[in-house]
């Protein structure tokens, strides 16, 4: 009598339903480790239908930066441990070093030490040197604003800034970049706002990806930049809410904005609710003032709080020296800690939302064998 015991219950299951609603959402890690079990299993999981699919199924989970390089939030941890991404070979850009992510899309993270850019994937582990546009003439300085995915032609692009400082003095031009080309291509743009610098840097003020177009909050306008038509316009916010707001995309995907007032104290949370007739409503609202946390906050700081979205109804906010992990109804849950590195964490505007995603830079770069060393190391 055979012995049933060695018979796995994938073996019972049809091929479709293991590759369609259990690969897809394991971690990448997994599914990567799934590959080496069966040759089936080895090609359903590389085609491109799959990647796509598999990273839809991944939570987008915030960037947290410590002394050595980020890390994110565990999304299998009901005490939100927390997870290293990239380790940086020196020192961080907290210590002074100049080594810092730039932008991040699709689980593709770009990071520069100038004059060099890289362009990795963490949960694969490629990672390739990265060419940047030359600096255009009568500019000082360039920066991404933008990083995305091309829909029609399915290629991942940057939307980068050539200005002068100060800005107000010769406003910026804008180029388009083709990741792994050298030849960026302007884009015409009128000015979106009163004070027309449409795009702010990626690294401080990434944009938001909602309905297939890149979205800040600039002054007290939203600015749009349509990556398909390759325009920028504007969009109307509660002009009541001043100039002290962020723009996010909550867990179920809709545009919001975290309104901080003066007192540094107190969070408002509005929501997009038409979006074609840029209609807002009030969602929630977090007092610091009422939050028992442990150890109590100190008040006395007067600093601007940042705020991410974990999911529907959780929280994470950044304070001095701590991250507040609690819930929309401003109810405390717990410190987020790294048992690495203690307290030195800090909140970014950047997730990351993993995947298995693929460049052909990647693979040019290895087989040319010109890979520079990248001064960091992915441990996801």
């Amino acid at each position: 009598m055979a012995d049933s015991s060695r018979d796995t219950v994938f073996d019972d299951l049809p091929e479709w339903l293991i590759v369609d609603e259990i690969l897809s959402r394991l971690p990448a890690k997994d599914v990567l480790r799934c590959r080496a079990v069966r040759k089936s299993w080895r090609s359903t999981t590389s085609t491109d239908t799959f990647i796509l699919q598999h990273h839809h199924h991944q939570p987008s989970l915030p960037i947290i930066e410590h002394l050595n390089g980020i890390c994110r939030l565990n999304r299998a941890s009901n005490d939100q441990k927390i997870l290293p991404v990239l380790q940086y070979a020196g020192r961080s850009p907290i210590t002074g070093v100049d080594l810092m992510h730039r932008a991040v899309c699709d689980g593709l993270i770009i990071l520069a030490q100038k004059p060099d850019y890289y362009i990795c994937n963490p949960a694969t582990r490629k990672c390739a040197s990265l060419p940047r546009p030359p600096l255009q003439s009568g500019f000082s300085n360039d920066e991404i604003v933008g990083f995305y995915r091309h829909q029609p032609s399915g290629e991942y692009r940057m939307l980068w800034a050539s200005y002068s400082i100060p800005i107000r003095v010769e406003l910026p031009d804008y180029f388009v970049l083709t990741v792994g080309s050298h030849q960026p291509r302007r884009i015409q743009w009128q000015a979106v706002s009163e004070k027309g610098f449409p795009a702010m840097s990626a690294r401080d003020c990434p944009p938001v990806h909602h309905r297939g177009s890149l979205h800040w909050a600039v002054g007290l306008d939203i600015a749009v930049f349509d990556p398909v038509a390759e325009t920028f316009w504007h969009m109307s916010r509660p002009a009541q809410l001043g100039d002290m707001v962020s723009l996010f995309d909550t867990a179920g995907g809709a545009l919001a904005l975290c309104r901080t007032d003066r007192t540094y104290v107190t969070l408002d949370v509005w929501v997009l609710q038409d979006y074609d007739a840029e209609t807002w409503g009030f969602q929630y609202h977090i007092n610091l003032l009422a939050m028992v946390a442990s150890p109590p906050l100190d008040l006395r700081i007067k600093y601007v709080p940042r705020m991410a979205v974990i999911n529907e109804h959780e929280l994470v906010i950044d304070y001095p020296d701590r991250l507040l992990h609690c819930n929309i109804d401003g109810v405390f849950v717990a410190n987020l800690e790294s048992e690495e590195h203690g307290n030195y964490l800090m909140l970014t505007r950047h997730r990351l939302q993993e995947s298995m995603i693929s460049l052909p830079l990647f693979e040019k770069q290895e087989e040319d064998a010109v890979n520079k060393e990248p001064p960091f190391l992915m441990v996801l």
